[in-house]
């Protein structure tokens, strides 16, 4: 079984703040479990491999110089 990422963890990962990574997944830019629906905040965990896909998936290709061959 993989194991789950906290969100401090992918917020490290990704060089934001854990806040910013609860407010991606609220608005579903972010897959991610949910754990449990708690009174202050809903507990969440990531994968790691959804994570790669997302960073490919959003990843901008360079483009090539059209002078040189």
């Amino acid at each position: 079984m993989e194991v789950l990422l906290r969100a401090k963890q992918v917020a490290e990962i990704l060089n934001v703040r854990p806040s910013t990574i609860y407010d991606l997944a609220h608005r579903g830019l972010i897959p991610h479990i949910r754990i449990s629906q708690g009174t202050r905040r809903t507990l969440i965990r990531f994968r790691s491999t959804d994570l790669e896909q997302l960073l490919h998936d959003r990843t901008v290709p360079v483009k090539k110089d059209p002078r040189t061959k």
